[in-house]
């Protein structure tokens, strides 16, 4: 891909427009009231930031956590995927573990692109909740997961995700088709990308999702 070839170029103000307007259209915090946020490096950290302050206000300032995880996928034949960091889920041992029973746990990535990540943080994540469940001394409550891009592209999707998500706990801010998103955190020149995006918002063909989560 050229350097100028189907790029469309996203700002801080358009970022935190899309999504903001997104909690809104989907009623996120009505529909899914997440109570644990989990940001994947590094691309969903400040959607993961924004996001929380938006819900925040909606929730009446409820405490609203931030976790993260780190993953590295290596483009492949297998498409292996790696964790470089984690959340610590151990809650007999680890004082700082964070318990999932009765959490509705929402995973932020700023592009779903092949879905690869998405799927496999969602498996993982779905293992730590079985350990929990099995160990668990108390009365278990059964958590909920659910997924925020800010970007889908609509293009074929290597990874999978459980069709209960997919049906109404999987919110994107907009689709885009192949196009190369370039987000404001990989600017150089940040008055030159917002320029750029400004240009990009005038002739991009992102389109808003058609229904509240999909």
């Amino acid at each position: 891909m050229s350097a100028d070839t189907n790029k469309v170029y996203v700002s801080y103000n358009q970022l935190h427009d899309i999504i903001r307007q997104t909690v809104q259209r989907t009623q996120l915090s009505q529909t899914f009231s997440p109570t644990l946020l989990i940001a994947i490096s590094a691309g969903g950290f400040l959607p993961a930031r924004i996001l929380r302050n938006i819900l925040k206000s909606e929730l009446g300032g409820k405490s609203l956590p931030i976790q993260t995880i780190g993953l590295c996928l290596y483009e492949s034949n297998t498409n292996e995927i790696y964790k470089t960091q984690w959340i610590s889920t151990d809650v007999t041992n680890d004082p700082l573990a964070i318990s999932f029973s009765g959490q509705r746990i929402l995973i932020i990535d700023e592009v779903d692109e092949t879905r690869t990540t998405l799927s496999y943080a969602v498996s993982e994540l779905e293992k730590d909740i079985a350990k929990q469940r099995e160990s668990s001394t108390q009365e278990w409550i059964e958590p909920k997961l659910g997924i925020f891009v800010v970007h889908n592209k609509s293009i074929p999707k290597r990874g999978k995700l459980p069709d209960n998500l997919m049906k109404d706990s999987y919110f994107v801010g907009e689709h885009v088709s192949g196009e190369w998103i370039v987000y404001p955190w990989d600017a150089l020149d940040i008055d030159e990308h917002t320029r750029l995006a400004d240009n990009s918002m005038k002739t991009s063909k992102l389109t808003l999702p058609s229904d509240g989560n999909d």
